[in-house]
């Protein structure tokens, strides 16, 4: 009996141990996604979307590369919030030929689709916050 109250205990205690060192973590992760310090997270060569397109919804650096139809490279980069505004920038052959400044709720996956040149009736939006207008 003795053997049995003495398990339990320790088993509550490092099931205590380990509840608080994961909350620690998550209070530590929230903290750093909601005071913009959060790292540059690399998605690859974006074959999963969910990497990128999960982290760009809510403006997290984020960056990914894609081959274009005539086989230059592309980056994507979410650098971060800035005065508001979620700083997007689009890279062919190393060269920046988007810098953009999207208001917060509007970076969407429609919104990158029209960065590539797909009609999402939203070239208005890309034009401005590109400084192409």
């Amino acid at each position: 009996m003795k053997k049995t109250i003495i398990v339990i205990v320790a088993i509550i205690i490092v099931g205590v141990g380990i509840l608080l060192l994961t909350s620690n973590k998550n209070t530590n992760m929230e903290k750093n996604l909601s005071d913009g310090t959060s790292q540059m997270v690399d998605c690859g060569t974006i074959e999963d979307p969910m990497c990128f397109l999960e982290r760009m919804g809510s403006c997290l650096p984020t960056t990914a590369k894609l081959t274009g139809t005539e086989g230059q490279d592309i980056t994507i980069t979410i650098l971060g919030n800035e005065n508001g505004k979620c700083h997007f920038q689009r890279k062919i052959s190393n060269t920046v030929d988007m810098n953009c400044y999207f208001p917060n709720a509007t970076i969407t996956s429609e919104v990158l689709d029209q960065v590539f040149g797909n009609d999402r009736g939203l070239q208005e939006l890309v034009d401005t916050s590109c400084g192409l207008k």
